[in-house]
């Protein structure tokens, strides 16, 4: 299992209580408004926690504040994307991610909306309570809003599946009125790799077991139909970073550089189902010592030589004491893996060899995600 799991974690409570962080819209005719709600949890500290939104012909900005944190999400309820970040009091942004996703294939995707006859008055505004079904099965949590008459969103909550109260946020404050359209757009250095990717410190020199190099790898022939033949990889390294490719048969692409001496470094991934990026600059943790950009979680030597494109390498477990998914390599002394093996359980889920690799210089702007991907616009953010 990737650790970028581990790091897309980060405030799940808050996302799982208010699923993708964007009010629900009934239709693409409500008003721009600000607004300003109350957020009561039953988890976590018990304190009340504050949440503000911008909305502008369709495009939305909820800050949420917890302590000394602020959750962000910026996004488009109808062009399904969203980006979420977060920051805390005097620091800068150091996470964030945007998802963008076919409705069908949205594990949090709704299905219907259930509207009842409970009518409230909330911050002064009428509403009406409608319950939102969303695509997990039983045991889901149940998600219910209530709409004034235009359209917005002035209480939600959430409930356990027994019908429990998990959290709640109602209306305080509301001004209906024009919102400029630089308040619901994100930062454009968020868009920017040297953002994510410039170094937080000076780094030693590499090690000899951390040679540059390029790499190609493919997938290797298999009786597993579920393993991707035409997969194609390429790797680059310049100590302490690393880039890394997948090209599938199916379209699917998937881009990770990391630093591996941080937790810093940005993801794309695209299928025909979502696209996402994911980018982070901080420093370890002491208590995971490996980039969660990685799947890495340790170097364990199983002691087994191999030989393949003439060089020798030995056999390494990177993620060991990992129940559920492994990743073996076969490794030359100087750090080049020829040999790439992903585990689920007991099978292997895909199998990479390398048909060709370069010890070369690697300069670290060959180690970046195309323009392209990171284009704010390419997402529909408008930024000038």
């Amino acid at each position: 299992m990737n650790r970028l799991i581990v790091f897309l974690a980060v405030g799940l409570s808050t996302a799982t209580a208010h699923a993708s962080g964007l009010p629900f819209f009934p239709n693409t005719n409500v008003p721009d408004y600000t607004a300003k709600l109350v957020v009561r949890e039953t988890y976590g500290d018990g304190k009340d926690n504050w949440r503000v939104v911008q909305h502008h012909n369709g495009w939305t900005h909820v800050e949420e504040t917890q302590g000394d944190e602020a959750h962000i999400w910026y996004g488009h309820f109808f062009q399904h994307v969203v980006l979420s970040t977060g920051k805390k009091d005097g620091e800068e942004i150091n996470r964030f991610n945007i998802r963008q996703v076919e409705p069908s294939f949205d594990y949090l995707g709704i299905k219907q909306v259930k509207e009842t006859n409970d009518v409230e008055t909330v911050g002064g505004e009428e509403c009406r309570w409608s319950e939102i079904v969303r695509k997990p099965p039983a045991e889901r949590p149940i998600w219910m809003t209530c709409l004034t008459s235009d359209g917005i969103e002035v209480a939600t909550k959430v409930l356990f599946s027994k019908g429990e109260l998990m959290s709640e946020a109602r209306l305080t404050e509301i001004k209906r009125g024009p919102v400029p359209e630089a308040e619901v757009l994100p930062p454009r250095q968020l868009f920017d790799a040297s953002t994510w990717l410039k170094p937080l410190r000076t780094y030693p020199d590499h090690p000899p077991s951390a040679v540059d190099f390029e790499a190609k790898l493919v997938a290797r022939a298999s009786d597993n139909p579920s393993i991707d033949k035409t997969s194609e990889v390429r790797l680059l390294r310049h100590y302490p970073w690393w880039f890394r490719r997948r090209d599938g048969k199916d379209g699917s692409i998937r881009i990770d550089v990391w630093n591996e001496l941080e937790n810093q470094g940005i993801s794309y991934s695209s299928s025909k189902r979502e696209r996402r990026i994911v980018g982070g600059r901080s420093s370890l943790d002491p208590k995971r010592p490996f980039s969660q950009f990685s799947s890495q979680t340790g170097m364990e030597n199983l002691g087994e030589q191999g030989q393949f494109l003439g060089e020798n390498c030995t056999w390494y477990d990177l993620t060991p004491n990992m129940a559920d998914a492994s990743q073996k390599q076969c490794i030359t002394s100087d750090g080049i893996p020829l040999k790439d093996d992903h585990w689920s359980g007991l099978s292997a889920v895909e199998s990479f060899d390398a048909v060709a690799f370069t010890r070369r210089p690697v300069d670290i702007g060959e180690m970046q995600p195309p323009r392209e991907y990171l284009d704010p616009s390419a997402w529909g953010f408008a930024l000038q």
